[in-house]
């Protein structure tokens, strides 16, 4: 006896069969699209924190003059910047890094002409402003001199250091910033 079609049984068998498989391949698909997104968020963070990077970089290297505050909060600075580094074509930017108390971000401010905080109402309108990161827990620039050992205290047995006269003056800027998600520290050193 030859058949020629398939049982009810095989058949039902066959797409108890496919629909496992099709499970499976749903179920790999659905994780695979969780780590894609999971890898999405990270290198959205990565990327953000290389931009703030070069832009803090530039704006110390670029800058004429700094001055650094520390507020009342220890875990912050305030530091104004007169630097030619411009996201918004000015010629001479002055520039202010502070973090925002209410929602902790950093933010960055830049105007064509000199400011400090608070900002009088007839100068806002010349302000940018730039929202950097978010839940910013610490927020330190730290200024040395290269050949000044007045700025910490000698070790046990060390002397202090003499510039040579033909030795040029660097200027050097340790910046930490901390977040829940990363800590990023750099130094910026600059030709005086």
């Amino acid at each position: 006896m030859s058949r020629k079609a398939f049982t009810l049984i095989e058949l039902m068998v066959s797409i108890a069969l496919t629909v496992i498989v099709v499970l499976f391949l749903y179920r790999a698909l659905a994780t695979q699209e969780i780590s894609n997104k999971v890898l999405a968020k990270n290198a959205t963070r990565l990327r953000q924190v290389d931009q703030l990077f070069n832009l803090l970089y530039r704006d110390f290297l670029e800058s004429n003059e700094t001055k650094i505050i520390t507020t009342f909060n220890k875990e912050y600075n305030i530091v104004y910047l007169a630097t030619k580094d411009s996201l918004h074509n000015i010629p001479f930017a002055y520039v202010m890094y502070y973090v925002n108390a209410k929602d902790k971000t950093l933010v960055r401010l830049e105007s064509a002409y000199p400011f400090k905080l608070p900002v009088d109402l007839e100068k806002i309108k010349y302000i940018f402003v730039d929202r950097l990161i978010k839940k910013v827990s610490k927020f330190r620039v730290f200024q040395s001199q290269q050949g000044d050992n007045q700025r910490r205290e000698l070790l046990p047995g060390e002397a202090p250091r003499v510039q040579k006269k033909d030795e040029k003056s660097v200027k050097k800027y340790l910046v930490f910033i901390k977040n829940p998600y990363n800590s990023l520290l750099f130094e910026v050193a600059k030709p005086d």
